[in-house]
């Protein structure tokens, strides 16, 4: 895995072998999209203090960090980890660290290192898919990339 990324620690193992306690951590995370159909839906009075996907009675719902390096990915390195949590959360299941480097590089509508805005990688993942950072590993620079270096990455997850 690249050096940029770096483990988080967990306080317990996440996913379904890790029994009933993961089952109802799982619920208690998924309650919220599945009684109410949009944010503004939820009575304030029901909102809590804090919320964190690291510990969700005891279960982390994030993948590791990663440190952007001298790129200005920001936008795009933040969007990665933000979708690998909702799909933890959306479907329970271990999600690989998916690629900021695919996305700078293959979303026309951004400019890559020098900035963009994260809901073009929403647009791009609607309408296509997410990489593994295996595949596509982050480089710290978009630079004479090309999304035709990555064009034999397997889609991981279509939103």
């Amino acid at each position: 895995m690249n050096s940029d990324v770096v483990s988080n620690t967990f306080s317990k193992e996440f996913g379904p072998k890790s029994g009933k306690a993961f089952a109802r951590s799982l619920a208690k995370a998924q309650s919220w999209y599945k009684k109410y159909k949009t944010a503004d839906d939820i009575p304030d009075a029901l909102l809590p203090e804090s919320y964190d996907f690291r510990n969700i009675d005891g279960f982390d719902f994030t993948n590791p960090l990663r440190d952007q390096g001298g790129c200005g990915s920001c936008y795009t390195v933040s969007f990665t980890q933000v979708i690998e949590s909702r799909l933890k959360l959306r479907y329970g299941t271990k999600i690989p660290v998916l690629s900021p480097q695919y996305l700078m590089t293959c979303s026309y509508l951004n400019e890559g290192c020098d900035g963009g805005w994260s809901f073009f990688h929403g647009y791009l993942g609607e309408n296509g898919y997410f990489v593994s950072e295996k595949c596509a590993p982050y480089k710290h620079s978009t630079k004479d990339d090309k999304c035709g270096n990555y064009e034999k990455c397997q889609p991981i997850a279509k939103t």
